[in-house]
């Protein structure tokens, strides 16, 4: 069987969670918790996490398809560097944020969610694993040249050993 590729389950959960952090920052604010500012805190990490995760990382091994619109985002995360490409770094990163949105309700099933992201990350980076951008493979110009018509329509099979030239 195949090596499991940790980073793209981490991804996919990533997504998911920043957007239960996000309902579960406006439902804080919208419905005035005690700290709501949590609620706004949650809001923007969710966001800021989104567009961090967006762009998905090349597979070790076959096809990698890209997300719409991936490609802006992409070339802000490969400028991270060590930041934004190491997984061992987003696992530490995940668990910091998660913190914060533990200490009111609405936002805690966003926090757990947060934890196994950072919990998966973890598995990627011990594994080896680490965010390459998917490269665009250059796009294949067609001929600029045309050859010359040698023979009017209706060409037939050429026939070896005729010089088709000569008929012309």
């Amino acid at each position: 069987m195949g090596k499991i590729e940790w980073a793209r389950w981490a991804n996919e959960n990533a997504i998911a969670s920043s957007c239960v952090v996000i309902m579960g920052g406006i439902l804080a604010v919208s419905g005035q918790f005690e700290l709501w500012q949590v609620g706004v805190y949650s809001i923007i990490m969710g966001v800021l996490m989104i567009l961090l995760e967006y762009p998905r990382g090349r597979r070790q091994k076959g096809t990698s398809p890209e997300r719409k619109f991936q490609f802006p985002l992409s070339v802000v995360v490969s400028k991270g560097r060590l930041l934004t490409r190491s997984y061992l770094v987003r696992f530490i990163v995940y668990l910091i944020i998660s913190v914060p949105c533990c200490f009111i309700l609405p936002t805690l099933l966003g926090a757990v969610c947060y934890m196994t992201t950072g919990c998966i990350y973890l598995a990627a980076g011990i594994s080896g694993e680490e965010w390459t951008p998917i490269g665009r493979e250059p796009m294949q110009q067609g001929p600029t040249v045309f050859e010359e018509i040698r023979r009017p329509p209706p060409r037939g099979p050429v026939q070896e050993g005729t010089d088709t030239k000569n008929k012309l």
